[in-house]
């Protein structure tokens, strides 16, 4: 397959799973860079996004003060006493309130520690939020752990190497895809690390691919 560029429309969920790093965040990065009104929830404290020029992002550590953001690229990196069930909720809302933008959710189990818990309005966002034109990418390196319906109501899937065997089931119960059971790539070092698995529900099976690095906004991945 040659190299092409995924369109991925602004009001589609899309979860990216893999393993500490397989490419997860790279490729989020990469990929959101091209989008306005994105709003990144950074939970590890560690997201760096060198992609977006620094006038043009902003990283935020309360709550508050996200309504006085005036710019398109925003990262929230709660301090401690906002890293509970109640403030992730908050977070939500606000981002299903404001409307017109995309979630990214750098790790999914720090707010879904079980797959029974995930905050209310981040549950709305994925079944709800593409009529208001809000949605959420999902990252996590553990998929058997969190909440179904992160997804359930994902249309686009990134799957790179996944430590645990019933991470791969999950995901391909999820998708109906038995392909995800085996490892995207079997090579090791380089760009190896980069493969993964693209599939997209609206088509019959997934592809193998590999990223590749194409600037400031690249977003062309490579099968």
């Amino acid at each position: 397959m040659c190299a092409k560029q995924k369109i991925i429309a602004p009001n589609e969920h899309v979860f990216i799973g893999g393993k500490t790093g397989s490419g997860k965040t790279f490729l989020a990065k990469k990929y959101l860079a091209g989008y306005p009104n994105v709003v990144a929830l950074d939970t590890k404290g560690t997201l760096n996004w060198d992609e977006i020029k620094k006038e043009d992002l902003v990283i935020v550590k309360h709550l508050r003060e996200l309504s006085f953001v005036t710019k398109q690229k925003i990262i929230y990196r709660p301090v401690w006493e906002e890293m509970t069930p109640e403030y992730y909720d908050k977070f939500f809302k606000w981002c299903y309130k404001r409307r017109n933008c995309i979630v990214w959710v750098d790790e999914a189990m720090s707010v879904s520690p079980n797959p029974y818990r995930i905050p209310e309005y981040y549950k709305a966002i994925l079944t709800r939020g593409r009529e208001l034109n809000v949605a959420v990418w999902s990252l996590s390196q553990r998929p058997s752990g969190i909440a179904n319906v992160i997804m359930s109501e994902s249309t686009h899937f990134f799957i790179f190497d996944l430590n645990m065997p019933a991470d791969r089931l999950k995901l391909a119960e999820i998708t109906g895809c038995r392909e995800i059971l085996d490892k995207p790539s079997g090579g090791k070092g380089g760009m190896e690390k980069f493969a993964f698995w693209y599939f997209n529900v609206e088509e019959d099976r997934p592809v193998k691919a590999k990223l590749v690095e194409t600037g400031r906004k690249g977003r062309v991945i490579n099968g």
